[in-house]
């Protein structure tokens, strides 16, 4: 037995040894006399569907399906807060509306408030936001000279407009003065708009009466946020007015500490737990001696009547807290912008925009490359979180769309270490490589296209004035002027057919 195993096994290493050798003399025949090495695998018979015909259509050019341009007036790329503007403003002025954005971008991710520009004395928004022009020759502000101030205006007309299912609060015109509304790290955030659930949190009226304001703490890191928020508001409500924390019997099970403030606001807005959150804090609320109630949420769909059904069951005045990453108002600002985008006849595509050979746009998605012919271009692409600015290998600042040349403190690169012209070693210094942007003539144009938002160079949306303020002003401007540039185009070419 043991023998006829060894023999089996004997023969079938002879047989391998053989076939080995014959592939070696094939392979070595092919490179003595040239012979074209054979493709491995089976060949594609009929009907079947070879390798390289996954890459290549080899279908005659009359039966391959051609690429059909979409075409639209003007053409909006990115769908922040500049985005829609823009597109709104263009559809306004009756212009055909294309947006294409790749994501929501660092609107998601904001406070939630919409600020235009504040001065120390208080000022108007109009006089504060001239004294930013004049005291800031790069900012955006600065090329628009005297339209800056009817530019506020035309933004806070269209965002009431648009935006009204969140109640926007605060400003009617440049006129008016900010309101004052807590941070989560206690300071106050000066705001011409904000949520209906926010606004009503506005400090100054606070400040002015006897009061006392119950800072809720619901669960986790948030409830240790709500010491910090209290011992920063004390000073700025003093002396007529008192915070303190609020601790309701609510999210009190282990798996609560790990809750984000959205998986909160989610929750709240299950059946029967915004009802259970107003009872346990009626009772939070009786046992402090409290008068308002601030909240880090009210929930996430539909704010203004989550905080009526809150005040109802609570039985004080109820109001939300400005967002941080990742902020339950800076979602429902960017949902509350597509809605107003889908009403108002805009066609959205989520897509990467790029420059096609033409120098026209082209959309990409996946391996498929779409052409589009506009009348004229929006560039609202944003800045580093957006994916509007670019940083090439050897350290030039591009604009991600065009290709246009992107400055910082003067600079087209970034050195290749830190240095105080560009970053600051103190967090609360200025920061000129985190403004980074496109520059602009005063026609908000760059190139061929028109820019605005943050990929505008001169200002650092996070911690300069006029945040989002900046991005509804150009976005305005720009939507306007290309749909005014796409009209004279249509009618030009209408007059030469």
């Amino acid at each position: 037995m043991r023998r006829a195993g060894r023999r089996a096994a004997r023969r079938r290493a002879a047989a391998l040894l053989r076939r080995g050798a014959g592939r070696l003399d094939r392979i070595a025949r092919r490179a003595l006399e040239g012979e074209p090495r054979r493709p491995r695998g089976r060949r594609a018979g009929p009907g079947r569907v070879g390798a390289r015909d996954l890459l290549h259509d080899r279908r005659p050019a009359s039966r391959r399906r051609q690429a059909v341009a979409l075409s639209a007036d003007v053409v909006v790329v990115g769908g922040g807060l500049a985005g829609a503007c823009a597109a709104l403003a263009a559809r306004e002025a009756g212009a055909e509306v294309l947006l294409i954005a790749r994501s929501p971008g660092a609107t998601a991710m904001s406070s939630g408030a919409i600020d235009f520009a504040a001065a120390d004395d208080d000022a108007p928004i109009g006089e504060a936001a001239r004294r930013l022009a004049r005291n800031a020759p790069g900012h955006p502000y600065a090329l628009l000279g005297d339209a800056l101030v009817p530019a506020i205006d035309d933004a806070l007309a269209l965002l009431e407009r648009h935006l009204a299912a969140l109640g926007m609060q605060g400003a009617r015109s440049a006129a008016d003065r900010n309101l004052w509304l807590a941070t989560p790290l206690g300071r106050a955030k000066p705001a011409a708009l904000a949520q209906g659930a926010i606004a009503a949190g506005d400090l100054r009226n606070l400040a002015a009466r006897e009061g006392r304001l119950g800072v809720v703490a619901l669960a986790g890191a948030q409830a240790i946020e709500a010491r910090l928020l209290a011992h920063g508001l004390a000073p700025l409500l003093a002396p007529l007015c008192e915070a303190v924390v609020v601790a309701p019997d609510f999210y009190r099970q282990r798996a609560d500490a790990l809750r984000t403030l959205p998986e909160i606001a989610h929750d709240l807005d299950s059946p029967g737990r915004r009802a259970a959150l107003g009872a346990s804090l009626a009772r939070a609320a009786a046992q402090a001696h409290v008068t308002h109630l601030l909240l880090p949420t009210v929930g996430l769909q539909d704010p203004l009547a989550a905080r009526a059904d809150l005040e109802r069951a609570a039985g004080v005045v109820v109001f939300e807290l400005l967002g941080a990453p990742p902020s339950v108002p800076g979602l429902r600002l960017q949902r509350a912008l597509a809605t107003a985008l889908e009403k108002a006849g805009v066609r959205s595509i989520s897509a990467i925009a790029e420059r096609s050979s033409d120098g026209q746009v082209q959309i990409v998605r996946g391996v498929e490359c779409e052409p589009v012919r506009a009348g004229a271009v929006v560039l609202a692409s944003g800045r580093f979180l957006g994916g509007g600015i670019r940083c090439e290998a050897d350290g030039r600042l591009r604009e991600t769309v065009f290709g246009l040349p992107a400055r910082a403190a003067g600079r087209e690169a970034l050195a290749a270490l830190p240095n105080e012209r560009l970053f600051a070693e103190r967090a609360a210094g200025p920061h000129p490589g985190l403004a980074a942007g496109v520059e602009a003539d005063s026609e908000l144009r760059a190139g061929a296209a028109f820019v605005c938002g943050a990929v505008l160079g001169g200002f650092d949306p996070a911690r300069d004035e006029g945040g989002l303020g900046v991005c509804a002003v150009t976005g305005v401007v720009a939507g306007r002027r290309a749909a005014r540039e796409a009209g004279t185009a249509s009618a030009s070419g209408a007059v030469g057919r």
